[in-house]
């Protein structure tokens, strides 16, 4: 009876170490990796071990005994991967051997960033015993999007915060939160007193439509609008105006899908997750009940990947603009995820009424122009059809923008605006474009590739970068550190939480949240987050 890889996949593929059978699938040094939606297991070759389930940080590997009868599908999705194309049955070494440090004392590192790209960069440092790593974050509470970008609704996502924690544990690492790089120390400081610094700040800014109308009120980017409802100290005081009952969301893509389902899921339902208190507070007082998501191209190109459909399709009704009805068809040319995407919407769109919550999705349709006074009352769009374009306006509230992120400019960092990344090499940080590198300055994450990928691309975006850092290690390229900067904090009455702080912050979140049955309330003032941490 084989193992079932299902929806919540991380793509973090310790699985795939750990596998004696190599029957996972695509592995990190296959072409196709880097795009895939989730990791299969060839069922004709799974001897049922369970050790992939053990490695798997998300809990997303499931006997198929155990398979609930709602993920039933992805059985096939599993052994569908493998049709034609039989992984070979073999014993595998791990992915990457384990480098030796050379011979020249402790290596210090420096982290900016405690999102997963940070974390997963420290955990490849930490392989080498002589490593010491500090993990720096601007915030008082670490993990990045884990706990401000990841739905309230997904926990499974968020299980992966558990290998984090693990990690935190370990004697060569640090936590240093409430420490902003760039006004508490310089990246010129930092670099005097580490070997090397990884950036890993991620990509916070929201992108939105250059169009007309785009900064009106209830005109907010995706990125925003999640920060608010998870309760991001940045964006926890902007009250979101969420008045009427129609909204629109510019972009298909996974962060799309998120937003639009928050915005109908019952209050009953968000009353079971982490959603900060004010949030919910707003979503229950004023609920959509109609969403539109709109792509531009026709729905086998939708950006959203098929478990984040299929989560949305157990719950919500889901209906297709009837001019892509006709492109819910799938053909021969069509891969077998783009199949089983078109045939989730065709069969969503067939089955009817399942909670009275709708999710509309339109295809081939650009939005021109959001219309209003002082607030947004309305979207003009153009929509692609045989017979040319057709332009229409549409009454909303609430227009979202979900067309990507960008990273912020660090000082001391270069930065290209006009890409909104740093220019680099093998996550070696560059003086510009087609330069030459900055020694001990390296990059990680969406900071270094753009807002792509999945929480475990992080992963390997990370070996390829501390691979990078550790040649040139070996190389003598790495100054020595000068001291370190614990004299120059608190000369300046910066005093950082280290991870004793946070985890008396973590034990008082989860004790309000059992007590009003969730799984924690979250504290969002910074003020009140400092005085509990360091009781």
């Amino acid at each position: 009876m084989a193992h079932i890889i299902t929806g919540s996949c991380c793509s973090d593929a310790r699985c795939v170490a750990a596998c004696p059978l190599d029957c996972i699938h695509p592995r990190p040094d296959e072409p196709g990796f880097a795009t895939a939606e989730m990791l299969h297991i060839d069922p004709a070759t799974c001897i049922d071990c369970g050790a992939c389930a053990d490695a798997c940080p998300v809990d997303a590997i499931v006997p198929l005994s155990k398979l609930p009868l709602a993920e039933q599908h992805y059985a096939t999705i599993n052994s569908d991967h493998f049709a034609g194309r039989p992984a070979a049955v073999q014993s595998i070494a791990p992915i990457r051997a384990i480098p030796v440090l050379p011979g020249r004392g402790r290596l210090r590192v420096a982290v900016v960033g405690s999102g997963p790209a940070g974390m997963y960069a420290a955990e490849e440092l930490l392989r080498h015993r002589r490593a010491e790593v500090d993990v720096y974050e601007r915030l008082l509470t670490p993990w990045g999007l884990i706990r401000s970008g990841v739905a309230p609704d997904h926990p499974e996502t968020k299980a992966v915060a558990a290998t984090f924690e693990s990690l935190a544990r370990e004697d060569n690492l640090r936590l240093r939160l409430g420490v902003d790089i760039g006004r508490d120390l310089t990246i010129e400081e930092m670099r005097e007193h580490y070997h090397a610094v990884i950036v890993a700040t991620g990509a916070a800014d929201g992108r939105k439509l250059a169009i007309p109308g785009t900064d009106l009120a209830g005109s907010v980017s995706a990125a925003d609008l999640a920060r608010w409802y998870n309760g991001h100290p940045d964006n926890a005081g902007r009250v979101a105006d969420l008045s009427g009952g129609n909204a629109v969301v510019i972009g298909n893509g996974n962060v799309a899908l998120d937003v639009a389902r928050l915005l109908v899921t019952a209050p009953e339902r968000l009353n079971r997750t982490d959603i900060a208190d004010h949030a919910l507070e707003a979503l229950t007082r004023n609920r959509f009940h109609d969403v539109l998501i709109l792509g531009r191209r026709s729905p086998r190109f939708a950006a959203f990947t098929e478990p984040e459909l299929a989560t949305m399709a157990r719950t919500l009704d889901i209906e297709v603009d009837s001019l892509a009805v006709g492109d819910l068809e799938w053909t021969e040319f069509d891969p077998p995820h783009v199949r089983r995407k078109l045939a989730l919407l065709r069969r969503s769109r067939e089955t009817g009424t399942v909670s009275g919550e709708r999710i509309r999705f339109g295809f081939h349709t650009s939005v021109v122009a959001i219309l209003g006074d002082e607030r947004v009352r309305a979207v003009d769009i153009a929509v692609r059809t045989d017979n040319g374009t057709e332009r229409r306006t549409l009454a909303a509230d609430l227009v979202v923008h979900a067309i990507g992120h960008d990273s912020r400019a660090l000082p001391g960092v270069p930065f290209d605006p006009n890409t909104g990344r740093t220019p680099h090499l093998s996550g070696r940080i560059l003086q510009y474009s087609g330069g030459p590198a900055i020694p001990g300055l390296y990059t990680v994450g969406w900071h270094k590739r753009g807002a792509s990928g999945v929480i475990g691309t992080n992963r390997f975006c990370s070996q390829e970068t501390v691979a990078a850092l550790l040649d040139d290690f070996a190389a003598g390229v790495l100054a020595p550190p000068n001291g370190t900067v614990d004299a120059l904090l608190a000369e300046r009455g910066v005093r950082a939480l280290d991870r004793r702080d946070w985890h008396r912050l973590d034990r008082e979140e989860r004790r309000r949240g059992r007590a009003a049955d969730r799984p924690r309330i979250k504290i969002i003032d910074p003020v009140e987050q400092a005085a509990i941490a360091r009781r």
